[in-house]
């Protein structure tokens, strides 16, 4: 299973940008979207590209960026979150490796995902909202933040980017549902086959 384009937006958000190589503040040095010399994907990538380990004061582009989260995500932490969770609503899957990019693949490990594996997405939201906030033993409310949007995404497929949830979230009578100008046309329909 792949990242979809809202999923990626979401960690974006949630990441930020910097063009520009800096300290996390746990003291690592990060570009981009987050991007650390851990990550094979990137430390593969950014050595090929300039043949040496990331340094302070080194840039990325937007677009660079872009491009490599996806790529990361996908091979590094998306193929992780699938092979230990199995196959699950895009919604959820986005979710997750929102979950891990940041994380990191350890938390599959965790009661959080121990709860999504065993089938209760409901707690697994809940155990997700209420942890996992911490960095260099400090709370921050960044992470505070992004735990409670993951865990809404994970529940309810609300990607919290001011678009309706995402149809793979909605229960079968929901989705079954139509809306508008639609549900106008299939009363219609139905009133001229019954006649």
């Amino acid at each position: 299973m792949r990242l979809s384009e809202r999923g990626a937006a979401f960690i974006a958000r949630h990441e930020g940008f910097v063009d520009h190589a800096y300290r996390d503040p746990v003291g690592v040095l990060t570009i981009g979207f987050g991007f650390t010399m851990r990550s094979a994907v990137f430390a593969g990538r950014w050595r090929a590209r300039h043949g040496r380990d990331l340094s302070p004061g080194d840039r990325i582009s937007r677009a660079e960026a872009e491009t490599l989260l996806r790529e990361l995500v996908d091979r590094e932490y998306g193929a992780a979150v699938t092979r230990e969770l199995g196959p699950m609503p895009q919604h959820q899957h986005d979710a997750c490796c929102s979950a891990v990019f940041n994380l990191g693949p350890r938390a599959l490990a965790w009661r959080w995902a121990r709860a999504l594996k065993d089938g209760d997405v409901a707690r697994a939201a809940d155990i997700l909202a209420a942890n996992y906030n911490t960095a260099g033993g400090r709370r921050l409310k960044g992470l505070v933040r992004r735990r409670e949007e993951e865990a809404r995404l994970l529940r309810s497929g609300d990607y919290g980017d001011g678009r309706p949830p995402a149809l793979d979230a909605r229960g079968p009578d929901e989705a079954a549902e139509p809306e508008g100008l639609l549900k106008i046309l299939v009363a219609f329909l139905k009133r001229l086959l019954d006649r």
